[in-house]
């Protein structure tokens, strides 16, 4: 007789076990949605018939298992409704599974006795522990009162109920004890792998936030197009690489002819926008080039790199940028060569070299820059 019971308790603890892997996204509580409530009934239900089938005979009519302690726990954890679905189907598994007679009626009356009445417990404001404890007495007090009207033996009935409130409560503690060990797991897992989301979540907006920040360093905050740091960066990117391939480098500067005076007359909001003006319409001619780079260099002064690019097609660009300027017809009433905005360009092209830097290509545009200014503005000069 202890032999199966401990087999009935070992296939119960085994069993919340099992269930709490199943069902872990699915806790159960007082609180848990109806649907959760049913899937855990169900499964109580389900454990309890299969307790049954491993119960052990002690006499023709009657038959003993730790089934109450299914219904118990559905009670403790989840409340009224998992409890009666539990107690119901056990009910149902009593007699579907040892035939329709009166002690199978009467077993199946107290289950779902233990059902309702552990139902009602499950709401008293008193510690789980404690609660679920009662609970197990409730449950077993309906099934002595079974025992007691059909083992007609007082010696056999006094060494079932002892052994069987022994097993009981011994293995409704552990029982207990480990469903609030796995539903609690779970909790901390379930914790754990949302800290985890939300942490790989805050690292993938830091991850743009630090994107979107490395290309506003490298972006003129007026016109955004590039500054002079990414300018740099892309003259000595591809000074080091051209300079393995022996292809031309040109670099074209410019700025706008009289700019200050166009500020003094016109405003400095006046001025900003002409220089958002002018990039935009620059922006979009180059735009579908992809040798050519254009940054603001500082103040009304600008450059275009043009990979790959000998000094002739260097000329040709400058010209369409030129005549792309004179196009927008920017009124410029303080300009001493023109009533319009106009640009001096200066040119200079170079085969990069590790003997040479790009500082020295620099130099080179600047200088030509200048002759155009000399030579009476809105002019082309090439070093």
């Amino acid at each position: 007789m202890f032999k199966d019971f401990f087999s009935n308790a070992t296939i119960l603890i085994a069993s919340f076990t099992v269930m709490g892997q199943i069902f872990k996204n699915l806790p159960l509580s007082p609180s848990s949605s109806h649907l959760t409530k049913l899937y855990w009934g169900i499964c109580y239900g389900i454990l309890g018939n299969i307790l049954m089938v491993f119960s052990f005979q002690i006499n023709s009519t009657t038959i003993a298992d730790l089934r109450h302690l299914a219904i118990v726990v559905a009670a403790a954890f989840g409340g009224v409704v998992p409890a009666i679905i539990a107690s119901i189907l056990i009910a149902l598994g009593r007699v579907t599974l040892f035939g329709i007679t009166e002690t199978a009626f009467v077993a199946a009356i107290s289950a779902l006795l233990t059902g309702i009445v552990c139902g009602w417990f499950s709401k008293l404001n008193i510690r789980p522990t404690i609660k679920a404890f009662t609970m197990n007495l409730i449950g077993l007090f309906f099934i002595s009162i079974v025992f007691a009207i059909y083992i007609e033996d007082t010696n056999t009935l006094l060494n079932v109920l002892l052994l069987h409130y022994l097993i009981s409560l011994i293995g409704g503690f552990f029982a207990y004890h480990l469903s609030v060990y796995i539903a609690n797991s779970n909790a901390a897992e379930k914790e754990l792998n949302l800290s985890l989301i939300k942490l790989k979540e805050s690292e993938q907006e830091l991850h743009k936030a630090n994107e979107l920040l490395n290309r506003l360093s490298y972006m003129d905050g007026l016109t955004g197009i590039g500054n002079r740091r990414h300018f740099d960066e892309i003259l000595n990117k591809e000074w080091s690489r051209l300079s393995s391939s022996n292809s031309p480098l040109t670099l074209l500067m410019f700025d706008i002819d009289y700019f200050k005076k166009y500020n003094d007359t016109y405003g400095h909001l006046a001025g900003d926008q002409c220089l958002q003006t002018i990039t935009s319409a620059i922006k979009n001619l180059v735009a579908n080039n992809p040798y050519i780079t254009f940054c603001r260099y500082g103040g009304e002064e600008f450059a275009l790199v043009l990979s790959k690019t000998k000094l002739d097609r260097g000329i040709a660009i400058a010209e369409l940028v030129q005549r792309k300027v004179q196009s927008l017809k920017i009124e410029h009433s303080s300009s001493e060569i023109s009533d319009i905005v106009t640009i001096s360009i200066g040119i200079a092209s170079v085969i990069p070299s590790l003997e040479k830097q790009p500082k020295d290509l620099i130099h080179l545009a600047d200088t030509s820059l200048y002759t155009s200014k000399m030579n009476g503005r809105n002019t082309i000069s090439t070093a």
